[in-house]
């Protein structure tokens, strides 16, 4: 604080957000609505050097791992064992009505109750029967493995005991539907790059996830927020070694988005602004 109570600048915290490239924009002619379908991915488009406004996924220059056709086929097949367009559209499907949202929106309030439960839970039993709940559950919806619950509950919970969510906006969002959205966006890029899909089609799937990230979310870094936990969810369960610095890279990386002038998150909003009325007649 300086001497007058007033609270003093600092400089911007992360210096090398500003020695990455630049956001990539095409020039094309797209409306606002498909500038926002495509925003929902902009994670995507900012780490794959791509453009911002344009439906092709990829660097635009070369890559040593390829050009951005291979680069889109070998992603969608090691990552998501997609193929094909009929297995690219199957797996929007499932992003669209939420792949981990609903594991999470059970999870995450248990874990939240069972870490605030301090001294009145001082044997776990809270914990107990939130993992007694969650078997029942899996069994209910008929699960292959009744425990993948109960260990993704012990997983998020031991991933926030030793500080592995810190890079989480508090409080830590309780709807990760963004990470879904986002993919489907990256999802339909990539299979049209890939060749599987016509362009019609992966336009069609960003435009339904659009109104349901605008349903759910007021504004972009709502989204961001919402989309940073649910892959720290995510990496979890997968590994909790990754996840130590990823995500601290990956909320650089929404900083970028957030704050840079070139960035799709400042051109156009989550949400299309009012339109003023007009002055009335006489007035």
């Amino acid at each position: 604080m300086s001497s007058r109570g007033k609270a003093t600048l600092t400089p911007f915290p992360y210096e090398e957000l500003d020695n990455r490239e630049e956001d990539h924009w095409s020039g094309a002619q797209l409306d606002d609505d498909r500038l926002r379908a495509l925003a929902l991915g902009a994670f995507y488009s900012a780490r794959w050097d791509a453009f911002h406004d344009g439906l092709l996924l990829g660097p635009e220059r070369e890559h040593p791992l390829g050009d951005r056709r291979e680069l889109a086929i070998d992603t969608l097949t090691g990552a998501w064992g997609i193929t094909d367009g009929t297995e690219a559209q199957a797996s929007m499907e499932q992003l669209l009505k939420g792949m981990h949202a609903p594991l999470y929106a059970l999870v995450h309030p248990l874990v939240t109750a069972a870490l605030t439960a301090g001294e009145r839970d001082r044997f776990g039993e809270r914990a107990d029967r939130h993992r007694a709940f969650l078997r029942q559950v899996a069994a209910f919806r008929g699960m292959e493995n009744p425990e993948a619950l109960v260990r993704d509950y012990d997983i998020w919970c031991q991933a926030i005991k030793i500080g592995f969510t810190s890079h989480l906006a508090r409080p830590v969002a309780t709807c990760i539907h963004a990470w879904d959205l986002a993919r489907v966006t990256a999802v339909a890029r990539m299979a049209f790059t890939a060749g599987y899909l016509e362009a019609d089609v992966a336009w069609s799937y960003m435009a339904r996830a659009l109104p349901l990230a605008q349903r759910k979310y007021r504004n972009w870094r709502q989204f961001g927020d919402a989309y940073l936990a649910g892959w720290t969810y995510w990496q979890a369960c997968e590994d909790l070694a990754v996840l130590k610095d990823g995500g601290v890279d990956r909320r650089m990386e929404l900083l970028r988005l957030w704050t840079r002038p070139t960035s799709p998150w400042r051109r156009v909003a989550l949400h299309p602004r009012p339109e003023p009325q007009d002055a009335a007649v006489g007035e």
